[in-house]
């Protein structure tokens, strides 16, 4: 064999290589494109979450149930935060529902809202929920689900928010 021939062979071989490498890659896209679906961007995609909320108004507490969607994990939450608003007042208020050493909140997981109305345990502390606002919770008062983190492959962190629940005499 001639050392053109060979020269030849070996560029041959190099074509071949790159081609399967390629394919290999396409398949990877295409399985991709397939678990994800088309049209999503992994880059911008917020978590999904559907919040259902129980307002006691005789304890002036509200009760707010991850009731299903994503699983927030500190791999991109990096806080889950409630802004309550006084209707009568117009002003808010943040809490912290979890930060990155109470996560993850999964499905069934709850907060407790309540206001400084009622002791309802007794123990002489008015501020007897898991959080406290610093107003009376009535009927018309919104509690808004705000997540803040970063989505996988996401080029900074975003805040968004997830559901928001109004107060109602029985049900949020």
């Amino acid at each position: 064999m001639s050392p053109e021939s060979s020269r030849g062979h070996r560029g041959l071989v190099t074509v071949e290589r790159v081609a399967v490498w390629g394919l290999a890659a396409l398949a990877v896209v295409g399985l991709v494109a397939l678990v994800v679906g088309p049209g999503a961007d992994l880059r911008t995609a917020s978590p999904s979450v559907t919040i259902e909320g129980e307002f006691d108004a005789e304890a002036g507490a509200v009760t707010l149930t991850h009731t299903g969607g994503d699983r927030l994990t500190d791999t991109s939450t990096h806080a889950l935060e409630l802004v309550v608003t006084d209707a009568d007042q117009n002003r808010s208020i943040t809490l912290t529902w979890a930060g990155p050493d109470q996560l993850p909140v999964d499905s069934s997981d709850t907060v407790v809202v309540d206001d400084p109305r009622v002791d309802s345990n007794g123990d002489g502390n008015y501020l007897d929920g898991d959080v406290s606002v610093g107003f009376y919770l009535d009927a018309g008062d919104t509690v808004a689900v705000r997540w803040t983190g970063r989505p996988l492959g996401a080029p900074a962190e975003r805040t968004t928010t997830l559901d928001t629940v109004t107060l109602g005499n029985e049900t949020g």
